[in-house]
This record gives C-alpha cells, structure tokens and sequence, in this order.
C-alpha cells in the first residue's frame, strides 16, 4: 500500500531495529523493510486503512491552499482522497482503472496524463517489497549512499509494466526516506514525481510517515501532515468509483 498516495507510503514496525552489520545484500535489505513494516502476518492482515489530516497544495492555477483531508485506500488497488477548503469539496479518487476528480458542483470526470499514470502505476496496496518476485517486479540494490547526510540503500524498483522508480530506505530501519519516478505520458513531457517520507511515528504497532511531500519536476505540489491512521476500517468499494453524470 503506497502511497500517493498517494500516495502512497505505509511504513511499520513493532519495534524499530537497528540495521545488522551482514544487512548489505538486496534480500537482507528487502527483510529488514518488511520487518520494519511489522512483518507479512500483519501486512497481509491488512485490508484497508483511513487517514485524516491536512494537505497543503498548489490548484492548478499555481494558488497555495490548505485544506482539510481524509485519504481511503483498499486492497488491492484502491484509492480515494477527498479535502475540504473553504465549503468546497474535492475527491480524487481512483477504481482500479479510471483515475477520476470531482469539484464542488462540476461534474466528475477522468484525468487523462502524468498524474493519471502515476496514479495507475503506483497504487497497489502493498508495499512493492511484498512478494515482489512472484508479482514480476524487479529490484536491484544501486549501493549504500548519504541522504541528507544520514546513510541510505538506494535501491531501483522496476515494476511490472511500469517505470523505474528510485528508493532510498534509511539504513537503520528500513523505512522510505525518498521514492523518485519518472513518467512519461502520450502527448505530454516526462514528469518526474518525487515522495518524500518524514515524522514516522507508531500506530498500532506500526511505523507510519506522518508529513509526505510530493514534488512534480522539481516543484513542491503538496505537502500532506497527519493527525490520525486507522487500519482496516469498513470500506465499500462504492466509494472509489467515479459517480455518473447528472
């Protein structure tokens, strides 16, 4: 389960270990991200999770705003952001298939482009660590390199059908510190998103990544704080799909 959203970064563990001196191999690093993570019982066990907070944003008019947030996310692929600024209503959400948006009174339609990809590309529920093999993506460790001046596994991940995106889990715990990808869409230039994960803090026994920041081509589009993480909250699927027209 990403993130992005979202979106998106899911990060856990029971306890935060420190990193073992034989940690240096791809599989070692991949284990201690999952245990990090609270292991594969508790992964799996999970089927949804609720998160509400506050996003701070550029509309695509380039005008800053804040706004109340509730972010849903559903295995297998599930995705729902819906903000509030000003008695306005948002939803950015996506069904597995179409990546859609509604506004206020407009009706809601399909994002086509870079964001539509990125979205379509990145929202397994799963981190991509789980069962990757068997999923048909590919990782490789790129080497051990410093992120702000803290030491970091850079590792590339080459989902199936999908672009390559750069990790950099923090040396001691395995956690996402930074994940880069780059998209290229039909008709429009590569877009390179960038995530970056901070102020992780336990929940239920889970590490999770309270301010994640997300950058298009070099500019901060949204800065997203926590305030509170549910897991496994009753969740139809009804609430991811794009309404019809009135």
């Amino acid at each position: 389960m990403h993130r992005a959203l979202l979106l998106t970064a899911f990060a856990a563990a029971l306890a935060v270990p420190s990193v073992p001196a034989s940690a240096q191999t791809l599989d070692d690093i991949v284990a201690l991200n999952l245990k990090s993570k609270g292991g594969l019982e508790k992964i799996r066990a999970t089927e949804t999770v609720r998160m509400t907070g506050t996003i701070a944003a550029r509309d695509p008019g380039g005008h800053e705003m804040k706004a109340n947030m509730v972010i849903l996310a559903k295995r297998p692929n599930l995705m729902r952001r819906e903000t509030a600024v000003e008695g306005q209503r948002a939803v950015m959400a996506f069904d597995g298939k179409t990546f859609w948006m509604a506004r206020g009174d407009r009706p809601p339609q399909q994002l086509p482009g870079a964001q539509a990809a990125y979205a379509m590309q990145d929202a397994e529920f799963d981190s991509v660590f789980v069962d990757y093999k068997e999923k048909g993506h590919k990782i490789t460790l790129a080497g051990k390199e410093t992120l702000d001046g803290q030491p970091v596994y850079h590792l590339k991940v080459a989902k199936k059908n999908g672009p390559v995106q750069d990790f950099y889990l923090d040396a001691q715990t395995g956690l996402e510190k930074k994940i880069s990808v780059q998209v290229d869409a039909p008709d429009q230039p590569p877009a390179t998103f960038v995530t970056e994960m901070s102020d992780y803090r336990d929940v239920d026994g889970r590490q999770i990544p309270f301010k994640t920041r997300q950058s298009q081509n070099g500019v901060v589009m949204s800065t997203v704080t926590l305030e509170k993480v549910e897991f496994n909250v009753p969740t139809d699927d009804s609430e991811f799909r794009m309404p019809p027209a009135k």
